[in-house]
Formats: C-alpha cells, sequence, structure tokens
C-alpha cells in the first residue's frame, strides 16, 4: 500500500508519518514538500491514498487538483488537513470529491481512523501503540499549534492588502486576529474623537448592530485613552458590553494606534482559546495590531500626499483657465457632469468621485501648449493644431510618476477619442477606450456646445440635443448619450446664459480644443 504525504512542514510530515505507519506494517510512505514536486509525482505513480496540508509554501493544493481534475487526471483518495478552511475553500473541497477534511489541530487518532475509513475495512490498523510510547499523541497538536501560529506571522505580513484601502485593510486584520485566538466573531471600530464614539469599519457576526455606538456605551475607554493595552473578559465572567446593545463574556479586546496613539478597538468575541491569553498568544495579537499600525500610518501619509497632489493640480487648471474668461470653470462644469453621468450609470460612489476628478483634470496637458498658441485669438495652422491635439499625451505625462492617479491619466489621455476610431491620440474605439474617458468625453462636449465661442453663441440645449443623437455611435458612446440626453431633460445642463454668464467682447478661439473643431466634432 503507497501513501504520500504533501506538507511542507518536515517535523510535521515525521509525526504525520508516524501515525500512517500504524495502518499496516507494510505500508510505503513517501513525503514531498511542494506543489511543484506533487505535480511530478502525482502524475507518474499510483498512490493508494494522500494525506495533504491545504497551504503550502509555493501555493494551495486545492487549485492544483483542479488542474488535474481539468485535464482529466484522476486523484487519488486523500485526507485534507488545515488550519482554516474558508467556506468558499471548503465548497471547492467538496466539489473535488474530498470526503475528509481534518481542521488543525487534531489527535493522531482522528487521522487513523479517517485513513482506515478512507482505504477500506481490508486495511485494518496493526496493534495499537501504547499512549505512553506513542510520541505523535504528544508532539502533532504541539506543532500544529507551532505551524498555525507560524503562518499567521507569515501572513500578517504577506497577505495584507497593498491597495491604499483602509477598510480592506482592517477587514483583513480582522480577519487573521479572529484566527490568532478561534474567535466567531469581532470588529475593529475606529474613533471619533469629536462625537466620542466608536465607528465599525470591519465586523464578523454583528450585521444586525449599529455602525456606530458611543464610547460609554462599551468598556474600552481604558483602551481608548490609553491607559491599558489589553481588555479581557473570561469565559465564565459576568457578561460585559462590548457594543451597544451588546454583552458578552468570553472575549478580548486591543487597541488600534496610528503613530502610537489610541484611534480605535479590535474586539473579538466568543473566543475558543483560554482567557486570560497566553503570552505567546498576546505577543502574536502585539505584532498584528503593529502591523496594522505601520500599514494605516502608511495610508493615512499617502491618503494626505494623494489629496495635497490633486489640489495643486486643480489649482493648476484653475490658474490656466483664469486667463481666459470664457474658458473659466469649464473644467469644474465638465467634473461635475461627468460625475452626473456616471451616478445616473451606476457606477458606485467612489467611482463617481474618481470621474469628477478626471473630469476637472481633463486638460491639465494643455499647461505644455505655448502661450503663443493657446492664447492665440485666431484660427490656428495646421501645426498650431498638432500642438493643441498633445494635450491629452501631456497630460497623461504629467500624472505619469503619480501612482495614486492611474486611472485618472486614463481619462486624461483618452477624452479625444471617439467610439469610431477616428480620434486623438491613441485612435482607439469602442469599448477599447476607457469608459471613464468615454464619459468625460461627452461630458466635455456639452459644455462646449453650451458655452460662447468666438464665431458664435452658446448653442441651445434644443441643438445639443440634436448633436448628441447625430453623434452616437460615431463621437460618442451611444450607452452614454442616453443617460446625458436624460440628465439634461431633467435640467442636469444650464446654457451658459442660463448661468447667468453672458460673455462680450473677442473671444479666443484656442481656449479649447473642441474650439477649433467644433463645426464638425464637440468635445
Amino acid at each position: 500500500m503507497r501513501i504520500l504525504i504533501l506538507e511542507d512542514q518536515p517535523a510535521v510530515r515525521e509525526v504525520v508519518a508516524e501515525i500512517a505507519s500504524e495502518l499496516d506494517e507494510h505500508v510505503k510512505i513517501t513525503q514531498i514538500g511542494s506543489l511543484k514536486e506533487a505535480q511530478d509525482v502525482l502524475a507518474g505513480t499510483h498512490w493508494d491514498g494522500l494525506i495533504t496540508d491545504m497551504s503550502l509554501g509555493d501555493g494551495n493544493v486545492l487549485d492544483l487538483f483542479e488542474a488535474m481534475r481539468a485535464r482529466g487526471e484522476t486523484l487519488p483518495p486523500m485526507v485534507l488537513m488545515s488550519g482554516f478552511l474558508t467556506a468558499e475553500r471548503m465548497s471547492q473541497a467538496v466539489d473535488l470529491g474530498i470526503e475528509h477534511v481534518l481542521s488543525k489541530p487534531f489527535a493522531p487518532d482522528v487521522l487513523l481512523d479517517c485513513l482506515t475509513q478512507m482505504l477500506g475495512s481490508a486495511q485494518s490498523p496493526a496493534a495499537p501503540v501504547e499512549r505512553s510510547m506513542r510520541s505523535s499523541d504528544r508532539l502533532l497538536p504541539e506543532m500544529f499549534e507551532m505551524d498555525r501560529r507560524l503562518g499567521l506571522v507569515y501572513r500578517m505580513f504577506d497577505e495584507m492588502p497593498a491597495e491604499h484601502d483602509v477598510s480592506a485593510v482592517c477587514g483583513r486584520a480582522l480577519n487573521l486576529a479572529m484566527e490568532v485566538v478561534h474567535a466567531q466573531g469581532g470588529y475593529l471600530a475606529l474613533f471619533e474623537r469629536q462625537q466620542d464614539q466608536l465607528v465599525m469599519v470591519a465586523s464578523e457576526g454583528y450585521e444586525d448592530a449599529p455602525l456606530s455606538c458611543k464610547l460609554r456605551e462599551t468598556v474600552f475607554r481604558e483602551l481608548i485613552d490609553g491607559h491599558e493595552t489589553l481588555y479581557q473578559v473570561g469565559h465564565d465572567a459576568q457578561p460585559q458590553p462590548c457594543w451597544q446593545g451588546v454583552e458578552q463574556n468570553g472575549f478580548v479586546a486591543v487597541p488600534v494606534c496610528l503613530q502610537g496613539v489610541s484611534m480605535g478597538v479590535l474586539c473579538l468575541n466568543q473566543v475558543a482559546c483560554e482567557i486570560p491569553l497566553r503570552s505567546d498568544v498576546r505577543q502574536i495579537l502585539g505584532i498584528l495590531v503593529k502591523k496594522l499600525d505601520t500599514l494605516l500610518d502608511n495610508r493615512a501619509v499617502h491618503a494626505a500626499l494623494a489629496a495635497n497632489m490633486r489640489d495643486t493640480l486643480i489649482a493648476l487648471v484653475r490658474s490656466l483657465e483664469a486667463r481666459d474668461k470664457y474658458t473659466r470653470d469649464h473644467s469644474a462644469r465638465v467634473g461635475a457632469l461627468s460625475a452626473v453621468l456616471a451616478q445616473d450609470l451606476g457606477l458606485d460612489d467612489d467611482h463617481v468621485d474618481l470621474i469628477r476628478t478626471g473630469g476637472l483634470l481633463h486638460d491639465i496637458g494643455k499647461c505644455g501648449v505655448p502661450d503663443a498658441v493657446l492664447l492665440k485669438p485666431g484660427r490656428y495652422t495646421d501645426s498650431e493644431f498638432a500642438l493643441m491635439k498633445a494635450h491629452p499625451v501631456i497630460g497623461d505625462n504629467i500624472l505619469a510618476n503619480m501612482d495614486t492617479m492611474v486611472r485618472e491619466r486614463l481619462m486624461l489621455r483618452h477624452h479625444h477619442e471617439r467610439y469610431d476610431g477616428y480620434g486623438y491620440p491613441d485612435k482607439l474605439a469602442g469599448d477599447d477606450i476607457p469608459l471613464d474617458a468615454r464619459i468625460v468625453c461627452v461630458a466635455d462636449a456639452i459644455d462646449a456646445m453650451t458655452t460662447h465661442r468666438v464665431y458664435r453663441m452658446a448653442r441651445p440645449l434644443s441643438f445639443c440635443l440634436e448633436q448628441l443623437k447625430e453623434s452616437a455611435g460615431t463621437q460618442f458612446d451611444p450607452t452614454i448619450v442616453e443617460v446625458a440626453i436624460a440628465a439634461i431633460e431633467r435640467g442636469e445642463v444650464k446654457t451658459q446664459a442660463e448661468r447667468g454668464q453672458e460673455a462680450t467682447g473677442v473671444m479666443p478661439l484656442s481656449a479649447l480644443i473642441s474650439v477649433k473643431t467644433e463645426v464638425r466634432s464637440y468635445g
């Protein structure tokens, strides 16, 4: 009988092999420690059984099994071991036909029973070894616990989100903390000092609880004030208020800090491990909180820099437009209308704000166009028009080194592409043009049509509607035209006359690209 053990921790492999050897004195056991090895070994040899950990150093074993099944390869009967099996992974294991799943830690006899059931009654285990002589009874649970803690520490550094999203960071930190103490629920809440309240940013098992509660509704004042670093309520203790309307025992809480100042609470309830927490468990929680402190600190700095950068760029756009009273506030209007169209398309609030920013910045590349061209009061020559057409690429280059504005760059570069592929700078067509840029393109054209130009006054909204309908599918995305028409019809767009901004005198033709081409194409 041939049994393969797939486990990346050598000490755990040895103990598991010792247990499996009790099945039969003739059992042949092979040990490997990576998915890379498993791909070769499983493909070339028949195995009566497989004992495998789920998470290995080079990936998840279930993904390997899915790939093998897709290739038509047969999987051996197996026992799957896991320290943390999510509902998604459990469903994946069931789909793969894995009947024996063991949650770490487990006793040696549990594994032995699973192997006996899996391999059939024909193979009965050898005479039981005296418990005082079986080292695995003592070693296996200890190794599993050591492996679990080490894995948690690694995951704190490897699996915390890289994106600059505070809620994602807090959610991942909560899940890891729940694993540390084997909690069934919990939350991470940030503290609003002015309101003296906690606001949940991540939670498990608190779906029906209010998202915020006054600090006085909890027992965490000492944590927030920085006087304590851990609050513990034992399983047999009197229940204590840990949230508004929620009293529990068997929970622990630690402060969440930013630059050493308490700014929230991480509360874990229905804790399965012993309370008070052992020192090693407290140390792992401490590492997690310090890691969270670093990530939140980085995100706070990153967010402040990004906001400052955004404000600086918007100020630059305003200074450009201030030189010409006929383009003043053009970008602000394009940004506002772009946000309206994005909302009407059903995009989420964060996406809408992103598009508003793209609309605000869409013409920033004009700062790289010479004043002699930008402020020229007459029509452009072909070479001057070519310089003006460079402003989307110039805007893209301005944001090229700003890693917080990757999606805004796409709007700046592509807001003069046409749906039929005859725009610039890249002659993209249809859905190859980023959706955000297609939205800004329509908003830009609408503002151009409803604003005075040197050779004509602002067009009425009826003319604007007619042009949008005629250009749907050629210059503009038809879907965005539909929502734009609906926005105009419900009064979201005003002409320059309606805005009370009638202009007099000679208008410089070169303030916007759309001015130069408006007879043929708006925007």
